[in-house]
């Protein structure tokens, strides 16, 4: 995994404004490789798992933010939220230096781009190669659909990891639940799931990705009385309200620039 100069400055940078969280383990995961699905708390999930989850980890970033053509136009929808603002070209403008910044960051972070279309098959090759290195995976999986005031429904699809992981090694591959709070400062790891080779494909994936769920919210519940940060802002529902129940009509928006297209 790299280590730039740019990257470490980044990260001195998040401690002064993030301090460190405490982490919590319900079940040690032991020595072998395992998936963490954490809730995303908007920026804050991914700051507070690089800068103070205790294992070596490789994280899932949409592949848009890695690509430097596309990195602007994923700024301004996805962390700006720019449809949803008044003096759009401002935020356009804004858009272009986030998007100037963010591919070598996460570059340098060792992160795996997610892939969403035929090229998902890069993402899960990168990860397996990753859990064979003895690294652990971090993924933030909540779709814009909510479940709880605490956290989304989740995409299910990273369980296929599961299958994937048992065919190359014959091991049953742990996917443990993270609630983050960072008000608290507070990581909280759930008791894992554990893959079942002997199930359906479809039946364990929801299984699976409906039992993390029920885990991220459980951890959350049992924190005491704090204000959740929502995957996405009202904002983001106010803007792009209709894209709450077709993810992948949003994700292909966030794309338009493979074909030089920019949005309003």
């Amino acid at each position: 995994m790299k280590s730039s100069l740019y990257f470490r400055i980044m990260c001195f940078l998040a401690r002064i404004l993030f301090p460190r969280s405490r982490v919590t383990f319900e079940e040690e995961p032991g020595e072998e490789p395992c998936v963490f699905i954490s809730n995303h708390a908007n920026i804050h999930g991914p700051i507070m798992m690089t800068l103070d989850f205790p294992r070596l980890h490789r994280t899932w970033t949409a592949d848009c933010a890695l690509d430097r053509s596309m990195a602007p136009n994923y700024a301004y929808h996805d962390v700006f939220f720019g449809r949803s603002r008044k003096c759009r070209w401002f935020w356009r403008l804004m858009s272009r230096f986030v998007g100037a910044a963010l591919p070598p960051l996460l570059e340098a972070a060792g992160t795996i781009p997610a892939y969403r279309d035929q090229q998902v098959t890069r993402t899960f090759q990168q990860s397996l190669e990753t859990l064979a290195e003895g690294l652990d995976l971090v993924i933030f999986a909540e779709a814009p659909h909510r479940f709880s005031e605490f956290v989304n429904e989740l995409q299910s699809g990273f369980a296929d990891l599961g299958r994937m992981w048992y065919r190359k090694t014959g091991q049953r591959l742990k996917f443990f639940p993270v609630y983050l709070e960072p008000k608290g400062r507070t990581v909280s790891v759930g008791r894992a799931v554990t893959f079942d080779p002997d199930a359906a494909p479809h039946g364990e994936r929801e299984r699976i990705s409906g039992s993390l769920r029920d885990g991220i919210d459980r951890l959350a519940r049992a924190l005491p009385h704090h204000k959740p940060v929502s995957f996405l802002s009202p904002r983001w529902y106010a803007g792009y309200g209709e894209y709450e129940s077709n993810p992948q009509a949003f994700f292909r928006l966030l794309h338009e620039s493979r074909d030089g297209k920019i949005l309003p």
